[in-house]
């Protein structure tokens, strides 16, 4: 194992453990919570966009990909039909592509989500004024599909992580 391998390796692993714990932490317990507090939610999901979180996930998923792609390069001898087409080579590739999908739909959906409910929130927040029948209405339907596919990437990231564990062994 070269020193390369080696890195890219720890950054693969330690940058995905943070995506799918963070992810998991939203979907059961942050977002629920959100759901349950009525206007204090908006204040917790504005935090949140203040820490940076979204941007966060984004650049820790795309580099968990980046990383996990080279890994599996590397392991099936760039792409080889032969491994590519065993066990632990379609286990792998289903693991990628899993993790794949929950990237694609952070990036496409999740965030620019979080980033209307946030413009949302701080224009109303600016006014001085409580939010109008329809900023509440557009920011309960924004939260919903925030929850909705934050818990579809964490299920995505857990099919990923079952595969990225059994795929050596098999």
């Amino acid at each position: 194992m070269t020193i390369l391998h080696f890195v890219v390796r720890v950054t693969h692993v330690l940058l995905g453990a943070f995506w799918v714990g963070s992810t998991m932490l939203l979907a059961l317990f942050i977002i629920p919570v959100v759901e349950t507090s009525g206007p204090a939610g908006g204040a917790i999901m504005q935090g949140l966009m203040k820490k940076g979180m979204p941007r966060v996930l984004t650049f820790v998923g795309l580099f968990t990909v980046l990383t996990g792609i080279y890994l599996l390069w590397q392991l099936s001898g760039h792409f080889s039909g032969t491994f590519m087409g065993s066990a632990s080579g379609i286990l792998l590739s289903t693991g990628a592509l899993f993790g794949i999908i929950a990237l694609l739909i952070g990036v496409h959906v999740s965030r620019p989500t979080v980033n209307k409910l946030g413009e949302i929130g701080a224009r109303v927040a600016a006014s001085g004024a409580p939010p109008t029948p329809e900023d509440v209405a557009e920011m309960a339907r924004l939260r919903a599909r925030v929850a909705t596919a934050t818990r579809l990437v964490a299920i995505a990231l857990v099919v990923s992580v079952i595969c990225m564990a059994l795929g050596p062994h098999i």
